[in-house]
């Protein structure tokens, strides 16, 4: 059987927390805004979850080194999240000791950030098991997923947090998928600012996002000249 455990580095009083997670996914929506509102918020180091079946890749920041799967917290708020994906063997039992460790700390909610395809992206989505949530959810003029599917250590996470009572939602960022999406975090993270008052930041985001679309019009057009370049090389018609 898998052996999972949270490993404590620092006990905070919590106050009935807002528990944010986000897990790489498509678009990396939930890592990158997870990883925003850490920053933003200054949040602690708190503890990490291992696994002799989570892959051995330590992140390194300003010479320390972090485990992979962390929560960073203050008495408010504890975003919980992962610098790798999650193999599919683990996802389960890392979702019954994430919810083990919230259950304890008698969380107001979980929410959970991912993305969903879109060619053109724009909207957020929410989904819940909680009529409750869903009803504020519409009252804030927020859209319902009305039909879909969500997967990974969302969807259990959001499915599993009913049977133990917890309120949990899962906000999803419509993103190409192609690549990175820091606009797609900031536009979560604009939700849950204005769901729970967090006040996060999104300036450098969206600032990162317009430096990934100009590398990528770079690389296009680069592109392009060597493909013109190779067929003025391969046809006589084109000198």
């Amino acid at each position: 059987m898998e052996h999972m455990e949270y490993i404590a580095k620092k006990e905070i009083d919590f106050k009935e927390p807002i528990v944010i997670t986000g897990f790489p996914s498509i678009g990396l929506i939930g890592n990158i805004a997870t990883r925003q509102i850490i920053k933003e918020l200054n949040l602690d180091y708190i503890g990490y979850f291992d696994s002799p079946n989570i892959p051995p890749i330590m992140t390194v920041e300003n010479g320390k080194i972090y485990p992979p799967i962390r929560a960073h917290a203050n008495e408010n708020i504890v975003a919980i999240f992962s610098e790798v994906l999650i193999p599919q063997n683990i996802v389960y039992s890392l979702t019954d000791k994430l919810l083990e460790y919230t259950s304890h700390i008698n969380p107001k909610v979980i929410v959970n950030l991912d993305g969903i395809t879109s060619l053109n992206p724009k909207d957020i989505y929410a989904v819940s098991t909680s009529e409750d949530i869903l009803t504020n959810i519409k009252e804030q003029k927020i859209p319902i997923l009305e039909f879909g599917m969500v997967g990974g250590m969302s969807g259990l996470i959001s499915l599993k947090s009913a049977d133990k009572n917890i309120p949990s939602l899962c906000l999803m960022a419509e993103t190409p998928g192609l690549r990175p999406d820091p606009m797609g975090a900031s536009n979560v993270i604009e939700v849950l600012n204005k769901l729970y008052n967090l006040n996060v930041n999104t300036e450098e985001l969206i600032k990162e996002d317009e430096k990934i679309k100009e590398k990528l019009k770079k690389l296009a057009e680069e592109h392009l000249k060597l493909m013109t370049k190779q067929q003025k090389v391969e046809n006589p018609m084109y000198l």
